[in-house]
C-alpha cells in the first residue's frame, strides 16, 4: 500500500512539473480560489454566534452596499478591461497599471467626500451611520487597489505571490474580526473595521510595491481607455449586484436588519452549490465549445440534460440536510432559515442554466443578449421585492430570487436558441426536456421543506441517493473525463 502511494506521489509530481507556468497557474490559482471561498464558509458559525441576529444583518447589509459601492464609486475598473490595457499598453504595463490605481484613488476620494456633501441623504439611503457609509468608501479604495495588484499577478502569471498573499489575507480578516467582535461595544462597527484595516494594510503594501516599478498615477490616454472601456459595462455588472444583494439590503430597509441576518444565513446556505456549478462551467466550458466547432448538435442535446439533471440531483440531495447546514452555521434564533434554503438552492440550477448558454451566445460572439437580459432581471428583482416583501415579509426574497433566475434561465435559452438556429439552421437544446426537468426540479424544492420535521425520512431518502451514486460512479467519471478531453 505504502509503495502504490509513493509511486502515485512520484508520478503525480512529474506530471506537475511537467505542467506550463499558464497551467501551474492556473491550478493554483483556482485551488487558491476555493480555499478562500471555503474559509468565508467556515466562519460564518463563529460570527453568527458572536453577533446577534440584528448585527448580523447590518454587517451583510453593509457587504452588499460595499458590492454596489465598488462598481458605482469605481466603475468597476478593477474587473473589467484591466487585461485589454495590459495588451493595448505592452509597451508600458507598468505606466498603465499604476494609472489604474491612480483612477481609483481620484474616483474614491471624490465618493468619500459626496458622501460627506450629502451626508443626510447617505444616512437615508443607506440605512446606515455616517461612520459606516465612509468607512464603505475607504474600503472601496483600498480593495480596489488589491485587486488591480490581484489582477496583475494573475495576468502575469505570478501565482508564486498572488497565493500566499490571498490566503493571509482570508485568514487575517476574520482572525482580527473575532479579535475586535470581542472586544468591542459597537460589534459591527468592529466587524466592519476589520474588513478596513486589513485591507488597507495590503493595500499600502502592494499599492507600494506596483509604485516602485513606475510612479505614473495619471496619464490621460490610460483613464480614457479604462473610463471608456467600462462605463457601457456598468449596467451589466451592477445587475449582477442587485440580483445577489439587493435583497438584504431591502429587507433592512423594508422589516429589521435581524430578518436581513436569518436572510443572509439561507442565502449562504442555499448558495453553497454554487462552489460546484462555478467549478462544472469552468469544465463544460471547453467541451461546449469543441462540439460547437465540430457541429455536433445532438451530442450538446443529450449531455445538456444529463449535467443538468444531475446538477438537480445533487442540489436536492444537499437540501435534503438543510437542517442540519443551518444549524452548523448559526444558532437557534436562525433555525426559521431552513425553510427558505432549497427555495434559494433551486435559484443555483437556474443560474447554471443561464451561464451554460450564455457560453453558447459567447461561442457566436452574441455578448449584447446578456446585459440585455441582466438588466431586466435585475428591474425585476427590484420591482418583485418592493411589491411582496412589504407583504409577505423577508421570506418573499427566496421566492423572488427564484423567480428572477428562473426568467434570466428562460431569457439565455430563447436567446442561445435563436443564435444557434441562425448560424447553424437547428436547435442545440431540447426545450421539452430541459424545461420538464426544471419543472420537476422546481416543484420538488417547493415541497422539500415539509420533510423538514421528519429526520428518518430524509436521512433514509439521502442514503439511497448516496446509494446511487456508488452505482453509476462508472458512467459519472466517464462524462466528466469527456469534458476534460
Amino acid at each position: 500500500m505504502a509503495v502504490k502511494i509513493s509511486r502515485l506521489a512520484k508520478s503525480a509530481k512529474e506530471r506537475y512539473g511537467g505542467l506550463s507556468k499558464v497551467k501551474k497557474a492556473t491550478l493554483w490559482i483556482t485551488l487558491c480560489s476555493f480555499l478562500q471561498r471555503g474559509l468565508s464558509f467556515i466562519t460564518v458559525p463563529i460570527f453568527t454566534r458572536l453577533l446577534s441576529t440584528a448585527d448580523y444583518g447590518s454587517v451583510s447589509v453593509y457587504q452588499s452596499w460595499e458590492m454596489v459601492a465598488m462598481y458605482v464609486a469605481t466603475l468597476g475598473v478593477t474587473y473589467g478591461g484591466f487585461n485589454n490595457g495590459m495588451m493595448r499598453f505592452k509597451d508600458d504595463r507598468e505606466g498603465y497599471t499604476t494609472s489604474v490605481v491612480g483612477l481609483v484613488l481620484a474616483l474614491g476620494v471624490l465618493w468619500i467626500a459626496l458622501c460627506y456633501a450629502l451626508s443626510d441623504n447617505v444616512v437615508a439611503l443607506t440605512g446606515m451611520p455616517l461612520i459606516l457609509a465612509s468607512l464603505l468608501f475607504v474600503e472601496v479604495i483600498v480593495k480596489g487597489i488589491y485587486d488591480i495588484w490581484v489582477s496583475r499577478m494573475k495576468f502575469d502569471y505570478e501565482y508564486r505571490k498572488l497565493v500566499p498573499a490571498s490566503l493571509v489575507l482570508s485568514i487575517t480578516v476574520p482572525a482580527l474580526g473575532i479579535l475586535f467582535v470581542v472586544m468591542a461595544s459597537d460589534k459591527v462597527l468592529a466587524r466592519v473595521l476589520s474588513f478596513v484595516l486589513v485591507e488597507a494594510a495590503f493595500a499600502i503594501v502592494l499599492g507600494g510595491c506596483m509604485l516602485k516599478r513606475s510612479k505614473c498615477l495619471f496619464k490621460w490616454e490610460y483613464w480614457k481607455f479604462t473610463l471608456l472601456f467600462n462605463i457601457p459595462l456598468l449596467p451589466h455588472y451592477l445587475s449582477q449586484v442587485v440580483l445577489s444583494s439587493s435583497d438584504r439590503i431591502m429587507i433592512a430597509n423594508m422589516c429589521a436588519a435581524s430578518d436581513a441576518g436569518i436572510y443572509s444565513i439561507a442565502y449562504s446556505a442555499g448558495m453553497i452549490m454554487t462552489l460546484l456549478t462555478n467549478s462544472l462551467n469552468s469544465t463544460v466550458v471547453p467541451w461546449l465549445y469543441r462540439t460547437l466547432a465540430a457541429k455536433e448538435l445532438r451530442r450538446i442535446s443529450k449531455t445538456s440534460i444529463a449535467v443538468l439533471g444531475g446538477l438537480a440531483l445533487i442540489v436536492l440531495v444537499v437540501d435534503i440536510l438543510a437542517p442540519e447546514v443551518v444549524a452548523i452555521l448559526a444558532p437557534g434564533e436562525y433555525s426559521e432559515a431552513m425553510a427558505l434554503v432549497p427555495v434559494i438552492a433551486a435559484s443555483v440550477f437556474f443560474m447554471f442554466m443561464y451561464s451554460y448558454c450564455s457560453n453558447i451566445e459567447f461561442y457566436y460572439e452574441k455578448t449584447g443578449l446578456a446585459t440585455v437580459a441582466s438588466v431586466l432581471a435585475a428591474v425585476l428583482n427590484v420591482a418583485l421585492n418592493a411589491v411582496f416583501i412589504p407583504l409577505f415579509g423577508y421570506r418573499a426574497a427566496g421566492y423572488t430570487t427564484l423567480a428572477c433566475y428562473v426568467a434570466l434561465g428562460a431569457a439565455h435559452y430563447v436567446f442561445s436558441q435563436k443564435v444557434v438556429r441562425v448560424e447553424v439552421g437547428s436547435a442545440v437544446l431540447n426545450g421539452a426536456a430541459v424545461w420538464g426537468l426544471a419543472l420537476i426540479f422546481t416543484a420538488i424544492s417547493l415541497v422539500l421543506p415539509l420533510l423538514y420535521p421528519h429526520p428518518i425520512v430524509r436521512y433514509v431518502v439521502f442514503g439511497i441517493a448516496i446509494v446511487v451514486a456508488v452505482v453509476f460512479r462508472k458512467k459519472i467519471v466517464t462524462k466528466v473525463k469527456e469534458f476534460k478531453g
